[in-house]
């Protein structure tokens, strides 16, 4: 499941270790200017994103996995889907910026898809993204792994 030897990465389920590798992704001014997180999260905040993800793990509510490089262990992003009622979710991810234009995301959102049922039992028909209208790469990204854009949402049907 990787783009090459360099980039090879697995998908695991967040944990409490992982906070401060979130962390410093989320507040790199790369990826913050286009997630929806405050400028001022702390550890502590992201600590308790974590707990809320484990939380609606065990509810089927949703999922978080983390990108982790098979080299190194280093922990690059995460993907996660959200808020699943009534057979739809929103979608939410991030890379580390190092790692941006590598066609990493790609693989990984593609993966993701192909294994959510292995995590989630709660059936997904839809998946929705909310997108910055300048997050042009995001735009695009979402396009190439079947995101259709309708009323302000990328939207995806799950087959």
């Amino acid at each position: 499941m990787s783009c090459d030897d360099n980039y090879a990465y697995d998908l695991r389920p967040i944990r409490h270790k992982d906070c401060q590798a979130i962390w410093e992704i989320l507040k790199d001014p790369q990826v913050q200017s286009f997630n929806d997180y405050k400028s001022d999260l702390t550890k502590g905040d992201v600590y308790d994103f974590i707990q809320g993800d484990i939380e609606g793990f065990y509810n089927q509510q949703g999922i978080r996995l983390v990108i982790v490089l098979r080299s190194n262990g280093l922990v690059i992003g995460s993907i996660g889907l959200f808020n699943i009622i009534d057979g739809q979710g929103v979608l939410g991810f991030e890379l580390a910026s190092h790692y941006f234009g590598k066609g990493i995301m790609q693989k990984v959102l593609l993966e993701f898809f192909q294994k959510l049922n292995v995590f989630i039992t709660t059936p997904v028909d839809k998946v929705h993204a909310i997108v910055q209208p300048e997050n042009t790469a995001c735009i695009k990204l979402l396009a190439k792994c079947g995101f259709e854009f309708n009323n302000e949402l990328w939207t995806k049907h799950i087959t």
